[in-house]
């Protein structure tokens, strides 16, 4: 039995993680709450369909998730914990065990989030993903179903970025890379046009793509979006976005909301937003009469 089709729950991991259930599975893994046996702490762990004699680049990214995730250290971001190889075959990493709601789900149960409460989660994305820059790391996958929501007495809406699997250095060697030529990884409704293109990517692709993000949380819809995923994709290289009046009729935004969409996703990166540090700023501007 492989791997993927196997349950892992009652194994113990590295000796010291105890499986106790599955909390998630994706299409080249699955993630499991897990004790650690000396601490007594639940964590996250996320295991590897694939072994080391299978897809060697799957392996290597998923080694690279751990370091561009354990190289950061911000409270928007999920910590990881530890790496290794289960019986020298099997890739898992070690994180926080999230007990939180997915901003997909909440998207999807919401319609759209009220500004007062959007703004906040926002802000937060925004000083997390300007952690990852300052490091020299690009996420590559911004969108909700990779932002966790996590609820306490003391703080609500506690952002947590998590999936670095697609993450990548800004200024990443040639012989570092792990995509080959002509090979588009992402997620279509999210991705910048020149991700799309595969042509040279900066800090200014996540902010096009927290953009889209931006204004998913806010309309309940997304800006551009096509009949199949390559629609989609030339759609974010060739067509405009909708605005916030064209994607809710009726509702009133305010104008600078719209011109920090539009900056946003501009179709060159020359004339977006140069950092996030720039995109927080105005959020925080603009987001005062909401507090």
């Amino acid at each position: 039995m492989s791997l993927a089709q196997a349950s892992l729950i009652g194994c113990t991991i590295a000796d010291r993680y105890i499986i106790e259930d599955e909390i998630g599975s994706g299409a080249l893994g699955k993630v499991y709450r897990a004790r650690h046996k000396v601490l007594d702490r639940s964590v996250a762990v996320k295991v590897l369909f694939e072994d080391l004699k299978g897809n060697e680049n799957s392996f290597l990214r998923f080694q690279r998730e751990a370091q561009a995730a354990s190289s950061l250290n911000h409270p928007n971001i999920v910590t990881i914990f530890d790496f290794g190889l289960q019986d020298n075959s099997y890739p898992f990493l070690v994180m926080d065990y999230l007990q939180g709601e997915n901003l997909k789900d909440i998207i999807q149960q919401k319609g759209k989030l009220p500004l007062y409460r959007a703004f906040p989660i926002l802000i937060q994305i925004a000083e997390g993903l300007s952690h990852a820059h300052s490091r020299g790391i690009l996420h590559r996958d911004i969108k909700p179903d990779n932002v966790i929501l996590l609820q306490s007495n003391v703080s609500k809406d506690m952002v947590k970025i998590v999936d670095f699997g697609i993450a990548k250095k800004i200024n990443e060697r040639k012989n570092e890379k792990l995509t080959m030529d002509g090979q588009v990884v992402g997620t279509p409704a999210f991705m910048s046009p020149e991700q799309i293109l595969n042509a040279h990517l900066d800090a200014r692709s996540d902010i096009y793509s927290f953009g889209v993000l931006t204004f998913n949380l806010v309309t309940g819809v997304l800006p551009i979006i096509g009949r199949t995923p390559v629609e989609t994709m030339s759609g974010h290289v060739s067509n405009e976005p909708l605005t916030l009046a064209q994607a809710c009729p009726g509702v009133s935004f305010p104008q600078s909301l719209q011109d920090i969409l539009k900056k946003m996703m501009k179709k060159y990166p020359d004339e977006r937003y140069r950092s996030m540090d720039d995109v927080r700023a105005e959020l925080e501007w603009i987001s005062k009469p909401f507090k």
